[in-house]
This record gives C-alpha cells, structure tokens and sequence, in this order.
C-alpha cells in the first residue's frame, strides 16, 4: 500500500535527524518540503505510531492511504516510489 505523510513541526528552525533517519529508513520518498510517500505492508495506524515516536507530541502529522496519484516537479518521481 502507499501512504502520503505529511507533517507540520512547531519549531521550524529545529532540525528532526530522528525523523528524517527514519521516513528513510521505512523507505518513504520525499515530494514536497515536509510531505512524503511511502510505500509498505504495514497498516496505515502502524506508519502513523512509527512517526510520531519520532516527533514531539505538539507537531501536526497526517497519514494517508494513496489509491493514485500524479504530480509535477516533485522532489522525487511517483513511479520511482
């Protein structure tokens, strides 16, 4: 399945290695600044609580499953992910 992740951090001028480390590590793409595809076998809840362990509980975050997408001057190609 594919989830888009997106994120909005409270402390912008912090930098979140943890976080980035991980969506990497879970094999998720960058698109945009802070959103993210990702494609696994793992529940939607599950891509959720992975990432938040990473964040502080005050940073917005959403997690959705994808049907389709298409997209233009993405930082990394759809059909690449």
């Amino acid at each position: 399945m594919a989830y888009v992740v997106r994120y909005d951090l409270s402390k912008s001028e912090q930098d979140y290695p943890q976080l980035l480390e991980y969506l990497h590590l879970i094999g998720a793409r960058r698109l945009l600044d802070s959103q993210w595809m990702v494609r696994s076998g793992a529940t939607r809840d599950a891509v959720y609580q992975g990432i938040r362990a990473q964040i502080d509980s005050n940073h917005a975050l959403l997690v959705c499953l994808v049907g389709s997408a298409v997209g233009a001057n993405l930082k990394h190609p759809l059909g690449e992910i």
